[in-house]
């Protein structure tokens, strides 16, 4: 199962920092409710994700936020 460190950064809050699957970054974008959510092209289920990237909503803006990831694992899934 392939898991990410990753960073949410929004204006007005703290950042989130956490090392999950993709699923858990989903979950924690959903559960935070930032303005303009709808899950980006790569958060989806079933989609392919890069090893690293940056997504920035509404850069510049008032409720602008950003997503930063890096790939740190891809180990067989256990069970």
């Amino acid at each position: 199962m392939t898991h990410y460190a990753w960073t949410i950064k929004a204006r007005g809050r703290q950042d989130i920092k956490n090392v999950t699957t993709l699923a858990g970054i989903y979950d924690v974008l959903r559960i935070i409710d930032l303005p303009g959510f709808a899950p980006p092209e790569f958060v989806t289920m079933g989609a392919e994700i890069s090893d690293h990237g940056h997504y920035t909503y509404n850069e510049g803006g008032d409720d602008e936020w950003s997503l930063i990831w890096t790939k740190v694992d891809d180990a067989p899934n256990e069970g």
